[in-house]
């Protein structure tokens, strides 16, 4: 497994670098407003939103049904990556890393991973590569928390800069995507067609989350465990089975981590960031009000004492003592990472409301999208 990871390491690493179109160009209505048994696909705005009901298999099932085109561009972008980058070679041990790291997410992600290969022309091979990135493939990413008694609304408010090179158009197949699952939170997940684990969500409770990668740690563990529970599938789990930051510390401190990560919550009271790596995870709550994260360790024995620009740019005492939605918005596009800023959100947790940008990076500035969340979580 040790080699699998080393070999994904040198496939993916270059994704930062280079130029040129890596995804499928997409058809000119790339998404599709339909409806169909126990699921839909809808425009908010500029904003596709499936919407996906009951078991896990029929889940994946409506995510086939609904998404299966635009879902197929997006597998489809690692092999293209290692393609272009001359990295083909290493594919079979990719591909292997990605089934054995799936192996160990939760049955009912497997079953509805299963279902939407079964029910589509997506193979379970891409899915597993496509649903593990988050392991390896380093992202960028902003968030900052403002608590109530600093925040205009008197409630706390959540945003975040999703950063990732979109090699010309991965920003296209930007969309939301709310689950229902049986006997579990209803949530809202802002990623990709395809994409079944949660990089940035918010669930019935008002409970919000944001991953945000890290490079380098201080406690000397390793960069990957390879027994580990993938992060993407174990940020689901906060979503479906937590309700505050506390309970999704719990939930987090009885998993295996695989890799070093950053993960900012934020309930309706407030919000922290968990430092992850295999071997630690450290709690970073408000100071002043305000939880800033970017892409660094802070807490004591697991900071190396980088400095961040975009870390300065979210110090909102800056901006105003009290501050809304807007004055957010304009900390993380202060914090924007030009081409890679292809997702901008702000939750507002008692409200159940996202607003989105979404769009050609960066999106920073972009019209917010204004969601209702509660509607569709019924």
């Amino acid at each position: 497994m040790h080699r699998l990871i080393a070999a994904w390491v040198v496939a993916f690493g270059m994704v930062a670098v280079g130029t040129g179109t890596l995804l499928a160009k997409p058809a000119e209505s790339l998404f599709t407003a339909k409806k169909i048994d126990g699921a839909e696909l809808r425009f908010i705005g500029n904003v596709p939103v499936a919407i996906l009901t009951g078991t896990p298999e029929e889940i994946g099932r409506q995510h086939a049904e609904l998404l299966a085109g635009p879902g197929k561009g997006m597998v489809e972008f690692p092999k293209r990556f290692a393609e272009r980058f001359g990295v083909e070679s290493f594919w079979p041990l990719v591909t292997q890393a990605g089934k054995t790291l799936i192996s160990r997410a939760p049955q009912a992600h497997q079953q509805e991973l299963a279902a939407i290969a079964a029910n589509s022309d997506i193979t379970s091979d891409q899915l597993a590569v496509g649903n593990t990135l988050l392991e390896l493939r380093r992202l960028g990413c902003s968030a900052v928390v403002v608590e109530p008694a600093r925040s205009k609304t008197g409630a706390p408010i959540f945003g975040r800069n999703f950063d990732f090179p979109t090699l010309g158009d991965l920003d296209k197949y930007s969309m939301v995507i709310v689950y229902r699952p049986e006997g579990k939170h209803a949530f809202a997940s802002i990623g990709f067609p395809g994409l079944v684990g949660v990089i940035s969500a918010m669930n019935d409770a008002g409970l919000a989350a944001g991953t945000l990668d890290v490079e380098r740690s201080a406690d000397g563990s390793r960069k990957f465990n390879p027994n580990g529970e993938p992060l993407a599938f174990v940020f689901r789990r906060i979503m479906e089975e937590c309700t505050t930051v506390d309970e999704a510390e719990k939930l987090l401190r009885s998993v295996k981590p695989t890799t070093w990560m950053n993960l900012t919550v934020c309930d309706r009271n407030g919000g922290a960031t968990f430092e992850i790596t295999p071997d630690h995870i450290e709690r970073r709550n408000a100071e002043n009000g305000i939880v800033r994260c970017t892409n660094h360790f802070r807490c004591d024995g697991m900071s190396v004492g980088e400095e961040c620009s975009r870390y300065d740019a979210l110090e909102i005492d800056d901006l105003a003592d009290k501050v809304d939605v807007r004055e957010i918005q304009l900390a993380l596009d202060g914090a924007n990472q030009g081409e890679m800023t292809l997702q901008t959100m702000i939750f507002e947790p008692r409200d159940l409301t996202l607003h989105l940008a979404i769009g050609k990076p960066p999106v920073s500035l972009n019209k917010m999208e204004k969601i209702a969340l509660a509607p569709l979580f019924k």
